[in-house]
This record gives structure tokens, C-alpha cells and sequence, in this order.
């Protein structure tokens, strides 16, 4: 009872939330034709966007003027406008051709991922035209067209996937939403699954070491997610999905605009997972039944000249249950007959964001933002049993002004977490509760022509492990306007929940050993070559990244021993070595290609020997095509993917007639969809891994699922094999 006080309480304070003020506008050439693909950026917040078909723009600004405003647009000169206002009326931003085009005609279009050359930190932006290329049902679907982010099945038996990010696991990225936490705690397992795609409205991808604003984590870089707001959502949108293994889908959005001041946003999902497939004739079903409702209501309030803030809830409740085909839970849980696994997450959280408005003295601010969430899970895996019990508070404050003039910026600001956990795993208890309060500070310098420089040093102290220290520092030159090159350095670190971020450890027979564990430490330096262009008459980009990541302490997860799951820390060397190239390029009209290479160096030390990191393929390439009919009323989009091969743990050794092989397979997978466009409404169908390629034997000992050999967590490859959807989009703007 004294929980649940405590919990509301927190809710009530968190009643608070952060300025957002929208600027809009127009960008036009000289001679009044509207651009679309312009990006919109200010530099000192970062915040950045791009116009649409109209050439038509809106970026939140959380600051205070005076601020800039750069346009930059290829064959195009760079446009800078300084506000010492925040404008009523939209803007209008015309840009001058940068090059003699009398004998070249460049037709402009709307960039689905834009990869910036203003921004300090490497930043690629996904809009959503991009997460419509692929039936995007959820956030961990939302990447099957870019190259720096991979997404696996984390097991064979529960659904759950899991990221990577410049080689490494994604809890070592920081995912955002709004700019605050999305996915931490009990929800790191299955939380990509919370967030349906059609309530994105743009993905901010940046890679190496993040901000000290947004925290100590991020040491592979920060996924934040923009979602769907209330001034200027659609007023009604209906999305449906269905395919042919039982999956369906249906989304809900609803906004309203109340007078000019207050407006409001209604996000509705539900879905469910209802037939049995077993496709490889294991016994166990290829996906798990599954059942989520999602919802979610935000409001946006201003008070003219003196407040802006932003406050929602979101409530979630999803059940899956998988296992052997036969299996039910009345009849064969708690015994050793039938295999089943059974998931249960409940979720309730309430954001705000508040941010002070004050005309007098514009270059400064101070704004709040809070995050209260409860999460609780039930789960089993046969006949081993997880219970979590998470309740969590986040807030963090900024404070904004210049120095001197607005080429100096300085942002400031006090940090406090909260996180209370309380685990069962079978009769065995945990209960931690982390305090850790923070500050930090934040210097920019942005000279509007070719250098910005970001540092940053934040202090924080852990109620356990005791004060961390940690700086940060990005440097971008602009070789010209279209070509910049980003240095990027800094440290890390976090503490690993151990039960909630591997739960696949569960859908196991090994023994599992848990030392004392320390904090986890890294350092991430990287160097990034970013160039805008014309080819073949066209808009191409080419951009170009090397990071390294090495580990002060790491929680290992030694899985050496087939029969045996230790996590321990980190005694010898562990580091990640990352290089990528991303060509974007449109050769004919309306054709547009994506090429992406990577090849990870990732090692760690295992019981004194250092080894290639389990499960992580050393080469991976993308193709992604798309192409336009009749003025974009149809398109056709193919994504082509090759894995390279990757190390087995404990691999080459065979166990009472099982086998376990020692280096997966490389393979290659395709997806494709196609899409009708009319005034109000989009049709698509599509078909995921047209080349039916499926990880044979996933589960080891399938037959034997009580037995010591049994292991559904060696997962390398896809596990569902070719399948077919078709949906709908149906708005009213």
C-alpha cells in the first residue's frame, strides 16, 4: 500500500511538462516554386526537420531567442535567418541557387532519410514516408530499411527482438521518446514492441556518444523517437494490417484543436496473434499468440508569452504465450509434460513537459521534464517463473542562455532517477532501489559557417556504486556547405539489470551463475565524413563512419559452456570496432537506391581468452530501392539484406546426438511492398523474406524441452519464413 501511495504521489508531482514552441514556415526558390526535402535546422538545440511536398516546414524549438534558423537545400546557397522573436505568422524562407542550372534541370523531392551536415552530433532523421516503405508495425520494424540499425530475434520461443548498434547490444544505446526514457527496466526485453509505427511521426538516429543533457548512457549512440502531436496531427487516421501467419492490427488516432491554445491527441492500438505455426515441425510454435492493447492521450497547452507545456499518459497490457504447439496452461503448467512460455506486461506512465516563456529576457529558459511509469510482469518458461515489479521516476531540468552572442551557447541543469525493482526469478528475491541524482553542464559554439564544437561534463551519484564522471565532446567542420567531417569522444555508463534485459537466458536448460556485479564503463570515439551532391542530375548523399568502443568494466555474458549461463565482470579487454558507408543516390527519375556496408570488429574476454562476440555477424550490406508511378500514386519498395557468418558460443561440439555448429550461416533476406496512394486513403501489400530463409534446428533439443540440453537462445537468423500482408491508411487531414 505504502508503494502505491508513494507511486501516485510521484505522479502528481510529475504534473509538470517542457516548452515546445512550433515554428512554421515556407521554403521557396528565387523564383517562388516551393522545395521540398529543404532541411530546416537550429543549430543550437539540435532540433531538425525537413519540408515536405509543399515545401512546408514546422520545427519545435524548447529554447529562447534570439535563435537561428539555417535552410539548406543541394544546388542551393545556404540560407541563415536570426529571430529576436518568436514569429505569429509562418515564415517564408527563400533560397538562391548556389550553381548556373541553365542546361541542368534538377527536380527537387522529399527526403525519406536525411542525413545531416549541420548537426555537431551524427544525426540521420527517418520521416515517416521512410516507415512507410515497410508495413512498420511497431518500433522494432521501423529499421528494415536503414543500415545502422539490426534488429534479431533475441530467442526462438518468446517473439522478442532485440537491437545493434555499431556491433554492440542496444542496451547500450539510449532509446528515447521525446527526448525522454522509452526503454529501460523491465521493458528491455520486449519494449521495440510498445510502440506501434503508425504513432511515429520521425526517428532521430545519432551515432556514437550522445549529449550529457539526456544522460550518462549512450555509448553507442541515441535513438529518439518523435511521435505524433497534438498541434498538428491529423484530425482522424485509420490504420489495418493482416497476414497470412494470423497477425493483425489495428490503429486509431484522433486530434482535436481546442480554440488556439490547447489541442489534443487520441493514440489507439490493438493487435493480436491467433493461429498456430510450426513451419519447421519442432513441436514449437514458430511465433508466440500474442494479444496487446496500447493507448495513448497527449494535450498541448500555451499560455501567450509565459508558458508552454505538454502532458500525456500511456497505458499498455500484452500477454503472449508460446511453447509447444499442445500446450495449455490449465492442464500442463508447473509440470513437466508440455513446454509452454507465458508473458504478462502491464504498463501505465504519465510524461510532462513544461518550459517558461519570458519576452523580456528571450535568450533564456528553464524548462522541466518528468517521467512516471509502473510496469509489471508475469512470467513462466516451463517451469521457471519471473516476476518483476518496476516503479519508476525521471526528471531532469534545463537552463538555457548566451554567452555574449548566440554563437555561445550554454545549457545547464539538475538531474534525479528513481527506480525501484523488485525481482522474483523461481523462489529467489531481489529488491533494488536506485537513486541517482546528477548535474550538468553543456558549452556550444556554432559560427554559422563551418565550425561547432558541443562539450559537455556531467557528475552523477549512485546510491550503490558511488559518483561517476562523465565528458563529452563532438567537433564538426564544414569543408564546404554540402561536406562536413564530425569528431566525437566521450564516456559512458550504466548498471545492467540482469533478469529484465535477458530474459531469452530463461528459455534455456543452463545453469545460471550471477557474480557481484559492478557498473558498466566505456569510452567511444568516432569520426564521421558526411557529402551532399548531384549525380546524374540528381540529390545523392555519401556518408561514411568509423567509431571504437572499448570497456572500462563490462557485465559478460559468458555462454562458452552449453550447459551454463554466468554473468560476470569484465577481467581483460572487450571493445567494438565499427566501419560503415551509406550511398543514397537517384540514377533515373523517380528511382531511388540506398547501398549500405558494415563490418564489425567485436571481442571480449571470456574466462581469460578473448574471443569474437557470440551472435554477431562481422559483415552485413543493404540495398533498398524505391520507385515512383504517376507522380508517387504508386510506389514499389525492395529491401535486400546479406549477414555475413558469426561465432557460435560453445559451438562444434555435439551433446548426446544434438549438435552445436560453431559458425552460423550467412544468408540473405528480401522484402518488398507496394503501394496504391489516393486523396485520402493508401493500399499496400507486401511479402516479408521472399527468399524463405529460415534458421534450421533454432531450438536445440526440441524434443527434450525438460531435458539439460535444451536451448532456444542461440538465435542467429530469421525464424519466420516467407509471408504475406496487405493493410490500409485511411486519413482526414
Amino acid at each position: 500500500m505504502k508503494k502505491t501511495i508513494s507511486f501516485i504521489i510521484l505522479l502528481v508531482i510529475s504534473l509538470q511538462s517542457h516548452a515546445q514552441i512550433i515554428i512554421r514556415g515556407v521554403v521557396k526558390s528565387d523564383n517562388s516554386e516551393t522545395l521540398p526535402g529543404v532541411s530546416v535546422y537550429i543549430p543550437i538545440t539540435d532540433q531538425h526537420t525537413v519540408t515536405d511536398v509543399d515545401g512546408k516546414f514546422q520545427i519545435q524549438y524548447t529554447g529562447t531567442t534570439p535563435l537561428t534558423i539555417i535552410s539548406q537545400f543541394v544546388g542551393f546557397k545556404t540560407d541563415t535567418l536570426t529571430l529576436n522573436a518568436i514569429p505569429d505568422n509562418d515564415l517564408k524562407i527563400r533560397l538562391k541557387k548556389s550553381i548556373d542550372l541553365k542546361e541542368v534541370e534538377i527536380k527537387s523531392r522529399r527526403e525519406s532519410t536525411s542525413i545531416s551536415t549541420i548537426t555537431p552530433i551524427n544525426t540521420t532523421t527517418i520521416t515517416q514516408h521512410e516507415l512507410l516503405k515497410a508495413a512498420c508495425c511497431n518500433l522494432s520494424e521501423s529499421f528494415e530499411t536503414n543500415p545502422t540499425i539490426d534488429v534479431n530475434y533475441s530467442d526462438a520461443v518468446t517473439g522478442a527482438k532485440q537491437i545493434q548498434m555499431l556491433g554492440l547490444d542496444g542496451i547500450y544505446s539510449q532509446i528515447r521518446f521525446q527526448n525522454l526514457p522509452l526503454i529501460f527496466g523491465l521493458s528491455a526485453s520486449h519494449g521495440l514492441a510498445f510502440t506501434p509505427g503508425p504513432w511515429i511521426e520521425s526517428i532521430q538516429i545519432n551515432k556514437g556518444i550522445g549529449s550529457v543533457i539526456n544522460g550518462f548512457e549512450a555509448m553507442t549512440g541515441q535513438i529518439n523517437i518523435e511521435l505524433k502531436k497534438p498541434q498538428n496531427a491529423d484530425r482522424f487516421f485509420i490504420n489495418g494490417y493482416l497476414n497470412n501467419e494470423g497477425r493483425e492490427e489495428l490503429n486509431l488516432q484522433l486530434a482535436q484543436r481546442f480554440k488556439k491554445h490547447i489541442s489534443t491527441v487520441f493514440l489507439a492500438h490493438g493487435s493480436m496473434n491467433h493461429l498456430k505455426v510450426d513451419r519447421d515441425k519442432d513441436g514449437f510454435l514458430d511465433q508466440p499468440l500474442t494479444k496487446q492493447v496500447n493507448a495513448m492521450n497527449v494535450w498541448h497547452i500555451t499560455v501567450p508569452n509565459k508558458l508552454e507545456g505538454e502532458i500525456g499518459w500511456h497505458a499498455l497490457y500484452e500477454n503472449r504465450m508460446g511453447g509447444q504447439k499442445g500446450f495449455n496452461y490449465n492442464d500442463d503448467f508447473g509440470k513437466s509434460t508440455l513446454y509452454g512460455v507465458g508473458i504478462e506486461n502491464k504498463m501505465f506512465e504519465v510524461y510532462t513537459k513544461t518550459g517558461t516563456i519570458n519576452p523580456a529576457k528571450p535568450y533564456k529558459s528553464i524548462a522541466l521534464l518528468t517521467l512516471s511509469r509502473l510496469h509489471l510482469q508475469d512470467n513462466y518458461y516451463g517451469n521457471k517463473t519471473y516476476i518483476g515489479d518496476q516503479r519508476s521516476f525521471h526528471a531532469n531540468t534545463i537552463y538555457q542562455t548566451i554567452i555574449h552572442d548566440t554563437r555561445n551557447y550554454i545549457r545547464s541543469g539538475l538531474s534525479f532517477r528513481y527506480n525501484h525493482y523488485s525481482e522474483k526469478y523461481n523462489s529467489v528475491g531481489t529488491y533494488t532501489n536506485e537513486i541517482i541524482p546528477g548535474a550538468y553542464a553543456e558549452y556550444s559554439f556554432n559560427n554559422d559557417l563551418n565550425w561547432a564544437v558541443v562539450a559537455g561534463l556531467r557528475a552523477d551519484i549512485h546510491n550503490t556504486y558511488g559518483f561517476f564522471l562523465t565528458p563529452r565532446l563532438h567537433i564538426k567542420y564544414n569543408i564546404d556547405q554540402l561536406t562536413a567531417i564530425r569528431l566525437s569522444a566521450g564516456k559512458g555508463w550504466r548498471t545492467a539489470r540482469v533478469y529484465a534485459e535477458n530474459t531469452s537466458m530463461f528459455t534455456s536448460s543452463r545453469a545460471l551463475f550471477i557474480d557481484d556485479l559492478k557498473a558498466e564503463e566505456a569510452w567511444n570515439t568516432g569520426i564521421n565524413f558526411t557529402k551532399k551532391m548531384q549525380w546524374f542530375g540528381h540529390d545523392a548523399s555519401f556518408n561514411a563512419d568509423y567509431y571504437y568502443t572499448w570497456f572500462k568494466n563490462q557485465v559478460v555474458i559468458d555462454m562458452e559452456d552449453i550447459h551454463q549461463l554466468r554473468f560476470y565482470n569484465l577481467d581483460g579487454k572487450s571493445f567494438s570496432h565499427y566501419l560503415q558507408g551509406e550511398l543514397n543516390i537517384e540514377p533515373i527519375n523517380n528511382l531511388l537506391l540506398r547501398f549500405g556496408y558494415k563490418y564489425n570488429v567485436v571481442k571480449q574476454t571470456f574466462s581469460g581468452e578473448l574471443k569474437s562476440k557470440p551472435l554477431t555477424p562481422r559483415d552485413k550490406a543493404l540495398l533498398n530501392a524505391e520507385y515512383k508511378i504517376k507522380k508517387g500514386k504508386y510506389s514499389i519498395d525492395a529491401t535486400l539484406k546479406y549477414t555475413g557468418k558469426g561465432r557460435i558460443p560453445g559451438g562444434g561440439v555435439q551433446m548426446n546426438g544434438y549438435e552445436v555448429k560453431s559458425t552460423s550461416e550467412s544468408f540473405i533476406t528480401l522484402n518488398s511492398q507496394a503501394t496504391w496512394r489516393t486523396k485520402h486513403a493508401d493500399f499496400y501489400l507486401g511479402c516479408e523474406n521472399i527468399t524463405d530463409f529460415r534458421q534450421k534446428h533454432a531450438i536445440i533439443a526440441a524434443d527434450e524441452p525438460f531435458g539439460q540440453n535444451f536451448d532456444a537462445s542461440m538465435i542467429w537468423g530469421p525464424l519466420m519464413g516467407r509471408t504475406f500482408y496487405v493493410g490500409f491508411r485511411y486519413t482526414i487531414k
